[in-house]
């Protein structure tokens, strides 16, 4: 059973073109000012595309100033051509185009009971994207990797202390080689074929599919080939969770998961068939199939997957549902991907308040 919450959803207007990237209401719901963190307004989650000034923000530091004339990629460690590249080094290579969903992994930590430190996130800590950019398998192939390399480091341009008292440091994260060759791993300069806004990274920030959003290196300064398992902060203290068997593992893939984004929350509907409408994505496999409840869990049935359908984007889905009488209702949805992995009812509750993925109600009122 899914509980009733009757939690209020915030409101914005969305732009009618499900493809359009420019909207009529440029407000992020602010969770902080400094460093800037917002998520998408609860409307906008029904978008197939996020407009770039809705796009989800969240930053670990303060932007960086970024002056281009000196700017520079460096590319070092483990390779036989060491060297730094410019803006036009990376653009000279060929261009790739994917439309990506990012979540935050601490997406919908608002919902966890008892609470958890972090970020407030309700629901739209997650946006959708098409980004543009060189395969990051380009730039590690020019720069020849050497016999014993392990891991690829990414260090942001963006620092400062995450712990108060604690030393300053660099926002660093590293992948396995596989992740880092694989050939949809990029290193992105466009977003929305607009030229990378500076609060997500510009010029160049990777963008990993599939992961949680803390892989995708915003500012991106540095490219280190290493031969051992990278430890540093946002590796080994942030974004890890306890497993059933006690021990910490990093963050990886983004679990699968949907959301109701139409009706809002707290919504007053009219007696008679109506659309629900929302989103599902896995970081494992593309949507398989989503699933529709008005009865809290009792009882499900099948919606309809509409849209487009890309491996690294989330998933539109839709169905008409009339309430039989007028009253209170909780309306909940599950999603299950290609490999089979299916949405939990509820959250296996973490000290971090990462991976939230459990069923989310949303409770409305049909009038009589």
């Amino acid at each position: 059973m899914v509980p009733c919450t009757c939690s209020e959803a915030g409101v914005a207007t969305a732009v009618k073109d499900q493809t359009q990237t420019r909207p009529s209401e440029q407000t992020l719901v602010e969770i902080d000012k400094v460093p800037l963190i917002g998520e998408t307004p609860q409307s906008l989650l029904q978008n197939w595309l996020t407009p770039n000034p809705l796009f989800y923000v969240r930053n670990h530091f303060d932007t960086p100033e970024i002056e281009m004339s000196s700017w520079r990629l460096s590319v070092d460690g483990f390779v036989s051509e060491p060297g730094q590249l410019n803006f036009y080094d990376v653009k000279r290579l060929p261009k790739y185009t994917s439309t990506i969903t990012l979540e935050c992994a601490g997406n919908n930590r608002s919902d966890l009971e008892p609470p958890t430190p972090g970020n407030q996130f309700q629901a739209g800590a997650v946006s959708t994207a098409v980004w543009a950019g060189a395969a990051l398998k380009d730039i590690l192939e020019e720069a020849g990797i050497e016999p014993g390399a392990r891991q690829v480091l990414f260090e942001g341009a963006d620092s400062g202390t995450p712990v108060p008292g604690g030393p300053e440091m660099s926002y660093l994260r590293s992948l396995p080689m596989e992740v880092a060759m694989h050939p949809d791993t990029l290193v992105a300069y466009e977003m929305n074929q607009e030229e990378l806004p500076i609060e997500h990274g510009y010029p160049l920030r990777l963008v990993v599919p599939g992961w949680y959003g803390m892989a995708s290196v915003k500012w991106l300064s540095g490219i280190k080939v290493i031969d051992y398992e990278f430890e540093g902060f946002f590796q080994t203290d942030r974004y890890v969770i306890e497993n059933d068997d006690g021990v910490w593992e990093p963050i990886k893939e983004m679990s699968t998961k949907s959301l109701i984004s139409s009706p809002a929350g707290g919504e007053v509907l009219a007696n008679k068939p109506t659309c629900v409408a929302g989103m599902a994505w896995s970081g494992n496999a593309q949507i398989k199939n989503v699933e529709f409840s008005s009865d809290g869990g009792q009882t499900w049935e099948q919606a309809t997957l509409t849209g487009p359908s890309e491996r690294y984007a989330w998933q539109q889905w839709h169905m008409t549902w009339t309430p039989p009488a007028s009253g209170h209702y909780t309306l909940a949805c599950r999603a299950t991907d290609r490999l089979g992995n299916v949405q939990p009812i509820k959250t296996r509750w973490n000290a971090g308040g990462y991976v939230v993925n459990g069923v989310r109600p949303v409770c409305v009122t049909v009038a009589a």
